[in-house]
Protein backbone atom coordinates (compact mmCIF):
# COMPACT_ATOMS: atom_id res chain seq x y z
CA UNK A 1 0.00 0.00 0.00
CA UNK A 2 1.19 3.47 -0.81
CA UNK A 3 2.21 5.61 2.11
CA UNK A 4 1.53 9.24 2.80
CA UNK A 5 5.13 10.02 1.96
CA UNK A 6 7.37 8.20 -0.49
CA UNK A 7 7.31 5.17 1.80
CA UNK A 8 6.16 2.09 -0.12
CA UNK A 9 5.90 4.07 -3.36
CA UNK A 10 7.53 2.83 -6.50
CA UNK A 11 8.65 5.51 -8.91
CA UNK A 12 9.83 5.11 -12.48
CA UNK A 13 12.31 7.55 -13.96
CA UNK A 14 12.69 8.00 -17.71
CA UNK A 15 15.93 9.38 -19.10
CA UNK A 16 15.80 10.78 -22.62
CA UNK A 17 19.06 9.92 -24.35
CA UNK A 18 18.93 12.89 -26.73
CA UNK A 19 18.90 15.10 -23.60
CA UNK A 20 21.44 13.06 -21.69
CA UNK A 21 23.34 16.03 -20.28
CA UNK A 22 20.09 17.39 -18.79
CA UNK A 23 19.27 13.97 -17.33
CA UNK A 24 22.74 13.58 -15.82
CA UNK A 25 22.49 17.02 -14.19
CA UNK A 26 19.18 16.01 -12.58
CA UNK A 27 19.22 12.23 -11.98
CA UNK A 28 21.25 12.15 -8.76
CA UNK A 29 19.21 14.96 -7.20
CA UNK A 30 15.94 13.31 -8.28
CA UNK A 31 16.85 9.93 -6.80
CA UNK A 32 18.17 11.54 -3.60
CA UNK A 33 14.96 13.53 -3.31
CA UNK A 34 12.91 10.34 -3.64
CA UNK A 35 15.04 8.58 -1.04
CA UNK A 36 14.73 11.51 1.38
CA UNK A 37 10.95 11.28 0.97
CA UNK A 38 11.04 7.60 1.92
CA UNK A 39 11.36 5.70 -1.36
CA UNK A 40 13.64 2.70 -1.12
CA UNK A 41 16.46 2.51 -3.64
CA UNK A 42 15.04 -0.74 -5.06
CA UNK A 43 11.70 1.03 -5.64
CA UNK A 44 13.24 3.59 -8.01
CA UNK A 45 13.36 2.18 -11.53
CA UNK A 46 15.40 4.04 -14.15
CA UNK A 47 14.90 3.38 -17.85
CA UNK A 48 16.14 5.09 -21.01
CA UNK A 49 14.32 6.14 -24.15
CA UNK A 50 16.09 7.41 -27.25
CA UNK A 51 14.17 10.58 -28.04
CA UNK A 52 11.49 12.95 -26.74
CA UNK A 53 8.87 11.42 -29.04
CA UNK A 54 9.43 8.04 -27.32
CA UNK A 55 8.52 9.32 -23.84
CA UNK A 56 4.83 8.46 -24.12
CA UNK A 57 5.46 4.83 -25.00
CA UNK A 58 8.17 4.52 -22.34
CA UNK A 59 5.70 5.81 -19.72
CA UNK A 60 3.08 3.40 -21.02
CA UNK A 61 5.56 0.53 -20.64
CA UNK A 62 5.95 1.55 -16.98
CA UNK A 63 2.16 1.52 -16.60
CA UNK A 64 1.70 -1.85 -18.30
CA UNK A 65 4.73 -3.84 -17.21
CA UNK A 66 5.61 -2.54 -13.74
CA UNK A 67 3.81 -1.59 -10.56
CA UNK A 68 5.16 1.95 -10.27
CA UNK A 69 2.89 4.56 -8.72
CA UNK A 70 4.19 7.44 -10.84
CA UNK A 71 6.70 8.20 -13.57
CA UNK A 72 9.21 11.05 -13.52
CA UNK A 73 10.54 12.04 -16.93
CA UNK A 74 13.79 13.97 -16.85
CA UNK A 75 13.21 16.13 -19.89
CA UNK A 76 13.77 19.76 -20.76
CA UNK A 77 11.10 21.66 -22.67
CA UNK A 78 12.76 22.51 -25.95
CA UNK A 79 9.60 24.10 -27.45
CA UNK A 80 9.60 21.75 -30.44
CA UNK A 81 6.59 20.15 -32.12
CA UNK A 82 7.87 16.80 -30.81
CA UNK A 83 7.69 18.10 -27.23
CA UNK A 84 4.16 19.40 -27.77
CA UNK A 85 3.05 16.07 -29.27
CA UNK A 86 4.64 14.20 -26.35
CA UNK A 87 2.73 16.40 -23.86
CA UNK A 88 -0.53 15.52 -25.58
CA UNK A 89 0.31 11.80 -25.47
CA UNK A 90 1.39 11.92 -21.83
CA UNK A 91 -1.80 13.75 -20.83
CA UNK A 92 -3.95 11.10 -22.51
CA UNK A 93 -1.88 8.36 -20.89
CA UNK A 94 -2.28 9.85 -17.40
CA UNK A 95 -6.04 9.95 -17.83
CA UNK A 96 -6.39 6.45 -19.27
CA UNK A 97 -4.04 4.75 -16.76
CA UNK A 98 -4.77 7.00 -13.75
CA UNK A 99 -1.03 7.23 -13.15
CA UNK A 100 0.82 10.51 -12.55
CA UNK A 101 3.58 11.38 -15.03
CA UNK A 102 5.68 14.39 -14.07
CA UNK A 103 8.03 16.10 -16.51
CA UNK A 104 11.03 18.28 -15.75
CA UNK A 105 14.20 18.25 -13.70
CA UNK A 106 15.02 17.03 -10.22
CA UNK A 107 12.05 18.84 -8.65
CA UNK A 108 9.72 16.56 -10.63
CA UNK A 109 10.57 13.71 -8.23
CA UNK A 110 9.09 15.43 -5.17
CA UNK A 111 6.12 16.56 -7.27
CA UNK A 112 5.46 12.93 -8.22
CA UNK A 113 5.41 11.88 -4.56
CA UNK A 114 3.11 14.78 -3.72
CA UNK A 115 0.67 13.87 -6.50
CA UNK A 116 0.61 10.18 -5.53
CA UNK A 117 0.07 11.18 -1.89
CA UNK A 118 -2.87 13.37 -2.93
CA UNK A 119 -4.25 10.53 -5.04
CA UNK A 120 -4.00 8.10 -2.09
CA UNK A 121 -5.57 10.56 0.34
CA UNK A 122 -8.48 11.24 -2.01
CA UNK A 123 -8.98 7.55 -2.70
CA UNK A 124 -9.04 6.77 1.04
CA UNK A 125 -11.55 9.57 1.72
CA UNK A 126 -13.86 8.68 -1.17
CA UNK A 127 -17.27 7.30 -0.28
CA UNK A 128 -18.14 3.78 -1.26
CA UNK A 129 -18.78 3.56 -5.00
CA UNK A 130 -22.34 4.48 -5.90
CA UNK A 131 -24.37 2.58 -8.45
CA UNK A 132 -23.29 3.25 -11.99
CA UNK A 133 -25.10 6.45 -12.92
CA UNK A 134 -24.92 5.57 -16.60
CA UNK A 135 -26.88 2.39 -15.96
CA UNK A 136 -29.94 4.04 -14.40
CA UNK A 137 -32.20 3.13 -17.30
Amino acid sequence: MKGTTGTAMKIGIVIVDEQLSFAHRNLAAATESLKSLGCATEDILVRHTPRVQNITIAAQFFAEYTDVDAVVVLVENDNTPEYAAMLYGVTKLQISWNMPIVLGGCIAASEAVEIVTTQCDMEAAAPEPAADRKAIN
